[in-house]
């Protein structure tokens, strides 16, 4: 696996001051042996070469797989590997390879249009390399990391980068849900970072992103941190609640909910099974698109033995069937072309039959007008 060099500080953050917006599009290589370096390409606006970049392994969206995440994060492997490996996941993953086709459609609009919003946050240095901690604008760059790799790109790619030196995960939520509505699993890690950061919990270094949100279980809510709840997600305590129920599902689980897009209330009616058919429900729901709750209730209901097994009716007797065959006749009397139409049908009934069975089904009938008026009155 390619591991990051260690590079020379960014001591010259600025390099190039150019007077239009389009020259973005002009490439600069740096010399061999010499770190990356942003460029700036107007007033705030910087060139940052993909390799100085990283995403805020803690935002409520996740964007890299699982599997991937913990070396690429802690250094262990560079952007090109974790997308070389992510591209060979989605080959046999539906769910990451749909992630993996959006992104790819964002790289190519990004390389034909431009990019025309500029990804957000702060120069940090972090084991004496100064890298650029990426606020805002993940998707744009794991989307041009894949435009790259899938090019075979030799020339280093970049995102066009503004420096926010006042970052808030209120400003990184509104981001995350200007794409697209935060899945379930998302609710629940921006709730828990924005209740974290206001109880002065900041994540640790390498710390899994897991073990860091569950911190919230130990944290109450005062009137300060309601209110930020209520200004940035429109949340109530008791809806607050429920999210963080969300917690006790494994890492695994949680990353098939947010892939496979699980509406919350999908979610919450699988946690209301016991544990061991958690994994199932989430599972169930994942593997073919469009399943409704009903259809992930039932499933579980079968799973835990509770499924109403509804008793096979036995078949009608011939005189029922019968019966009811002389109902459909009667309602579809206006149907009978005669003038006569009841005198039609009684001639139907009595036609090919002799006078004992007349009167045997002239008897019949009337017992059943007595027996059916009865039955109307009771209605």
């Amino acid at each position: 696996m390619g591991k990051r060099e260690p590079g020379k500080g960014f001591d010259n953050l600025i390099s190039t001051t150019t007077g239009a917006f389009a020259a973005s599009s002009t490439e600069e290589t740096p010399s061999a042996g010499s770190a990356p370096k942003m460029v700036n390409n107007r007033q705030s606006v910087y060139r940052v070469p993909l390799s100085m970049v990283r995403p805020d392994r803690f935002q409520a969206r996740f964007t890299l797989p699982h599997p991937i995440r913990q070396e690429f994060y802690s250094g262990a492997i560079n952007w090109q590997d974790a997308t070389r490996r992510w591209l060979e996941m989605a080959k046999k993953d539906r769910l990451i390879r749909r992630e993996v086709d959006e992104l790819t459609f964002l790289g190519d609009s990004l390389h034909d249009e431009g990019q025309i919003k500029p990804v957000t946050g702060q120069v940090i240095s972090e084991n004496g390399r100064d890298i650029f901690l990426m606020l805002t604008g993940e998707r744009r760059f794991w989307a041009t990391a894949i435009k790259a790799v899938l090019d075979g790109a030799r020339e280093e790619p970049y995102v066009l980068a503004i420096i926010d030196n006042q970052p808030t995960v209120a400003k990184q939520i509104a981001e995350n849900m200007a794409y697209k509505a935060l899945t379930a699993a998302g609710k629940a890690r921006a709730a828990a970072r924005i209740v974290l950061e206001a109880n002065g919990v900041k994540p640790q270094p390498d710390e899994d992103e897991y073990a860091y949100f569950r911190k919230v279980a130990e944290l109450r809510l005062d009137d300060d941190t309601r209110r930020e709840l209520q200004d940035t997600l429109q949340m109530e305590r008791t809806y607050y609640g429920r999210l963080m129920k969300f917690f006790e599902l494994p890492e695994s689980l949680l990353e098939v909910c947010d892939r496979s897009e699980m509406p919350e209330r999908v979610l919450r009616e699988i946690m209301q099974f016991e544990r061991k058919l958690w994994e199932p429900g989430v599972l169930y729901f994942a593997e073919q698109e469009g399943r409704s709750y009903l259809q992930v209730h039932a499933y579980l209901e079968r799973l835990a033995g509770r499924e109403k097994v509804r008793t096979a009716r036995p078949p009608a007797d011939p005189a029922t069937k019968s019966a009811r065959a002389v109902r459909r006749a009667l309602f579809a009397l206006e149907d009978i072309p005669q003038d006569d139409k009841v005198g039609a049908l009684a001639d139907a009934m009595i036609g090919d039959i002799d006078q004992d069975q007349a009167r045997k089904l002239l008897g019949t009938l009337t017992e059943l007008q007595k027996a059916v008026a009865i039955r109307v009155k009771n209605l």
